[in-house]
């Protein structure tokens, strides 16, 4: 006799049912991305984009910014 829970009417220990094996199928969606026409009137050759900061530019000035309460 077990304790707690239900039991099935085979209680024989040990045993296991077997699943059916299938192999695993993977399914790539391909084309997620949406792409749409170019509002009219706008550049076809864009200017590039300024250079970005240096990575020490702006430190001085997030170190200034601190709560009054910092002193």
């Amino acid at each position: 006799m077990t304790r707690g829970g239900a039991t099935s009417g085979d209680d024989t220990p040990g045993v296991v049912e077997a699943a059916e094996q299938r192999p695993l199928v993977v399914r790539r969606r391909a084309g997620r991305r949406v792409t749409t026409d170019p509002v009219p009137g706008s550049d076809p050759t864009p200017a590039p984009e300024p250079p970005r900061q240096g990575s020490g530019e702006n430190d001085q000035r997030l170190r200034a910014d601190v709560p009054p309460h910092w002193g």
